[in-house]
């Protein structure tokens, strides 16, 4: 196995990725001089994109293979086209097979990431160039987190953070693992599983089928709605499992999600909120869980605060870290705080998509 980059090779690499994206610099001025685009495929990357663009002043047309997301788009108020149009620059807003399409349409395609730097708008919940700057402004806080990874997961690390510096999606695409591992542990002997941002307990079956010997979970979810298909889940799969219809916060609270334009959610505390919180230690009444899952867009570092005792018993934890720009320096710091040096914890990371989604760290002993 390959030594760790030293401090100088690790701030050229970044300095070299940057110099990638200025040398782009032309292509992507001519982008931002466009008022009328295609946008290649309108899943989750692509409704977001083209909703960012027309509050942005640009047109879009939405090429999709898929009739279904051809007509969901054209209620959502796009021009549609069933072929690809001719004449006007395509965005590739895929979110897992963005290489594959840009090969097939050459060098003349722009990458979703290329976009959103270009246009100046936004990833997840915070400006893409804020993305791309803290590369530069946080490398000291990078590199010991570099250092602090397993010799096996620092390449995947190093990865994401050349194709935050260059915009370059294929900088991922040789470290990206399938989608159908996200969440993977580096433990096999697990046998209880808390899942805070559990969805409609997808995570459930995924865990299950890599860790056959687990027979217990807690699952946390705000959408009520959910809590039956995820009932259903844990009986097909024979898991004793309890459930929560709220949020895991820092302490008992309300909170209220606020629906953006695109879809997404952000959650604020408030009087009047609709969604109970609750501390994870409160939720957890002392069990232990073997390991604990946190994919709660964006309000990771509340989850983390009101769990503190739960994660000190266990044995593998996993925390999606691309919400916020800094989620890679500080997500894990805070788990640093949080769990005894002295009782052997290993850090591990791992990338899933060819979007800056889908980084996930993972502490375990």
């Amino acid at each position: 196995m390959s030594a760790p980059l030293d401090r100088a090779g690790f701030d050229e690499a970044l300095q070299a990725a940057a110099r990638e994206r200025e040398g782009r610099r032309g292509r992507l001025e001519r982008l931002a001089a466009e008022r009328r685009v295609v946008i290649y495929s309108y899943g989750t990357k692509g409704t977001d994109l083209a909703m960012l663009l027309r509050l942005a002043g640009v047109d879009c047309v939405v090429f999709d293979n898929a009739e279904l997301a051809r007509e969901r788009a054209a209620r959502d108020g796009f021009e549609t086209a069933a072929s690809l149009p001719g004449g006007l620059p395509v965005i590739v807003a895929a979110g897992q097979n963005q290489v594959e399409i840009l090969d097939e349409l050459g060098p003349s395609a722009y990458a979703l990431a290329e976009a959103l730097y270009t246009f100046d708008l936004r990833n997840a919940y915070s400006p893409m160039r804020d993305f791309v700057a803290m590369t530069a402004t946080h490398a000291d806080a990078l590199y010991a987190r570099y250092l602090s990874l397993e010799p096996t997961y620092r390449a995947d690390f190093l990865a994401v953070l050349l194709y935050r510096a260059s915009l370059d999606v294929r900088r991922t695409d040789g470290r990206r693992l399938p989608m159908r591992q996200m969440w993977t542990p580096p433990l096999s002997d697990l046998r209880s599983f808390c899942d805070v941002g559990a969805f409609d307990g997808d995570s459930l079956a995924a865990m299950k089928a890599v860790l056959p010997g687990l027979q217990r979970s807690l699952t946390i979810e705000p959408n009520p709605e959910l809590a039956p298909r995820i009932a259903e889940t844990a009986a097909r799969l024979g898991l004793a499992n309890t459930h929560y219809a709220g949020a895991a916060w820092s302490h008992r609270t309300r909170l209220k999600a606020e629906l953006l334009f695109n879809g997404m959610l952000v959650i604020r505390e408030a009087a009047d909120g609709d969604t109970p919180a609750e501390a994870l230690d409160v939720l957890a009444a002392g069990e232990t869980y073997d390991f604990v899952k946190f994919d709660v867009e964006g309000a990771e570092r509340e989850a983390l605060e009101g769990g503190a005792e739960m994660l000190r018993r266990a044995r593998c934890i996993a925390v999606a870290a691309y919400h916020l720009p800094n989620d890679l320096i500080d997500l894990p710091n805070q788990l640093v705080g949080i769990l005894p040096a002295a009782d052997g914890w290993r850090w591990g990371f791992r990338h899933y998509s060819q979007s800056l989604d889908d980084s996930i760290f993972y502490a375990f002993r």
